[in-house]
């Protein structure tokens, strides 16, 4: 596991050198760089599910009205995290529910 890990850092860090490089020797312009370098971050650093457990450290269950924990909870538990589309919307919707559970205080 930490080898992969590992293997992954250096991955990142040789791609994102070399895609700086290019773009400081002007081989590729700002905009090109900077859309490598986000594409990058997304294929070796899943910035959606990032974002998501960010999103969850917000919830606290059992505070505040329980329909909307008993939501959150099916939602998370059926969940088909490899299918994106469903993760994208279940997200949005967790997302949101964790906002309307908190809104009022």
């Amino acid at each position: 596991m930490l080898s992969r890990y590992i293997e992954v850092k250096r991955l990142y860090d040789e791609t994102a050198s070399l895609i700086a490089d290019l773009g400081i020797r002007g081989r590729i312009s700002i905009e090109e760089m900077n859309f490598l370098l986000d594409l990058l971050e997304l294929v070796l650093i899943d910035k959606d599910q990032r974002l998501f457990l960010e999103d969850l450290k917000q919830w606290n269950p059992g505070a505040g009205p329980e329909e909307i924990d008993e939501i959150i909870k099916a939602t998370l538990l059926n969940n088909k995290l490899k299918d994106f589309i469903s993760w994208s919307e279940n997200r949005e919707m967790i997302r949101d529910l964790i906002r309307e559970k908190y809104k009022d205080g």
